[in-house]
């Protein structure tokens, strides 16, 4: 819900409209997919893995960016004719995220925090990359209505538009519940189900 939903529920992405998605984990990944069922133009996934990156490709993202290059934003106003994302999604949990989301979305669009720090922890911004008329929202459950939103995206993943079986790299038995959380950690997987014994 989180993912799927700050992009069809919290941001409203427009049919047509480019969308940049910071963060390929498990929530990038569903948000890839929700700016997908949105109708977005152009899905453009930035990570600093390559094997996130390979995997944003299966969710529909259309391009994929390395996040910690040095023309980043450069290469997104390219494919952007000029002016840059319209919406952008960060869901990495990262200082150096939070800017590249701000840096990168065009005058007047979007921006969806969605990744985490410390609660504590000071995030700062270049102020010039909040002018614009630029819009800033944090969603942390993608403005999802349980009622309204759990059938629709059963229905959505019945139909064949929305991969859920491909989110879940491994299952394990509870035995291995603690490795399963250091797999995560380390980014080897991008969600482990636990299935207990019958």
């Amino acid at each position: 819900m989180t993912g799927v939903g700050a992009a069809t529920r919290k941001a409203r992405v427009e049919p047509g409209a480019s969308v940049l998605v910071i963060g390929c984990g498990a929530v990038g990944l569903n948000v890839i997919q929700g700016a997908k069922l949105a109708g977005a133009g152009l899905i453009v996934a930035a990570d600093v893995s390559d094997a996130k990156l390979r995997g944003a490709k299966l969710f529909g993202a259309d391009l994929s960016l390395d996040a910690a290059g040095p023309d980043v934003v450069e290469r997104l106003r390219s494919v952007t004719q000029g002016r840059g994302p319209d919406y952008v999604f960060e869901a990495a949990g990262h200082e150096h995220a939070f800017r590249l989301a701000l840096e990168a979305v065009r005058p007047g669009g979007q921006v969806v925090f969605l990744g985490k720090v410390n609660v504590n922890q000071d995030v700062a911004f270049r102020w010039g990359s909040l002018m614009g008329e630029k819009r800033i929202v944090r969603s942390s459950y993608g403005g999802g209505r349980p009622r309204r939103d759990f059938p629709w995206l059963v229905q959505q993943y019945l139909e064949g538009n929305l991969k859920l079986d491909e989110l879940v790299t491994r299952r394990i038995p509870l035995e291995e519940i603690n490795s399963g959380f250091d797999a995560i950690r380390r980014g080897e997987t991008i969600r482990e189900v636990v299935v207990f014994p019958t």
